[in-house]
């Protein structure tokens, strides 16, 4: 069954740093495209960000109108449309319990793959990987046709191509996101059991230095020595500058003595092109 139909709603929000006020246009134009495709959008009052600070709300407030979201009947999916460093300060505010009987699919990149991550944890609700701001990008209709295909048809299959740098094949259910969000949710309540997972890795910035510092801390973590197989999107400024040793290098070298699999895709991450997702389903790569 399609996660969306025509007559609809989706909610936005920022539960991450808030979106400059010179954004309302990037908005405008998601509910543009939205609308043409029959779907209604209801806003939270926690969107843009304070002019005191880089935040949309307190805490407790980007909770609540997140909450908000959840609770309204109509509001069939919710797209987060932040990034930054702020959305860990929500997740104490969050019910868990409510989360999981609305079983509404949230949707954010980047620093929300700890909403993702925990809705997904504690809540067992799957969430997706994807930024709805690419709606609004420089490939703005292909990204609405993916859109459309995606979450309006019946039909979930993965979009993305990879290719394989170990193995052959690997299955599981998807955790992870962007390494550095993902791993503020170490040592928590809302940190994901890696066992016979699939990882999913991507990142926007930070070298050579820091991506072997972030990969050595999930080592520490067990989590390739338990997981099923390793899922590598774009890794934007590595990639782009063309960075050694290569993030490739970096995660084979760390997972060696795992023998784990691993596959890399340039279809996910941060690229205005990106597809989408699904964390928290189980999938196969083969």
């Amino acid at each position: 069954m399609a996660l969306l139909q025509n007559g609809d709603s989706i909610g936005l929000i920022s539960c991450s740093d808030g979106l400059r006020h010179d954004d309302v246009r990037v908005i405008h134009k998601i509910e543009q495209v939205l609308e043409n495709l029959g779907i209604t959008v209801v806003k939270a009052a926690t969107l843009f960000r304070d002019d005191a600070s880089p935040f949309s709300g307190s805490p407790q407030m980007r909770a609540s109108e997140l909450m908000r979201l959840f609770h309204q009947s109509e509001v069939k999916a919710i797209f987060d449309v932040s990034g930054g460093d702020s959305a860990n300060q929500i997740l104490p505010f969050l019910d868990f319990d409510a989360i999981r009987r609305a079983a509404t699919p949230y949707i954010g990149i980047s620093d929300l793959s700890v909403i993702n991550n925990a809705i997904n944890t504690c809540a067992s609700v799957p969430s997706h990987h994807y930024r709805i701001k690419n709606l609004a990008g420089h490939f703005a209709d292909s990204q609405t046709e993916l859109f459309q295909r995606y979450f309006m048809e019946d039909e979930h299959d993965l979009t993305f191509e990879y290719r394989w740098l170990r193995g052959q094949q690997m299955n599981g259910v998807v955790i992870g996101g962007n390494i550095r969000c993902f791993l503020k949710l170490a040592g928590t309540r809302y940190f994901p059991d890696p066992t016979d997972k699939i990882i999913f890795l991507e990142a926007l910035g930070g070298g050579p230095a820091r991506m072997a510092s972030l990969l050595a801390q999930m080592d520490q973590l067990s989590v390739f020595s338990k997981c099923a197989g390793v899922l590598l999107g774009t890794f934007s400024e590595m990639q782009k500058k063309e960075l050694t040793p290569s993030i490739e290098a970096l995660v084979f070298e760390t997972t060696e003595k795992y023998n784990v699999p691993i596959a890399k895709t340039e279809q996910l991450g941060h690229g205005e092109d990106a597809h989408i997702l699904p964390i928290g389903v189980p999938i196969v790569l083969e």
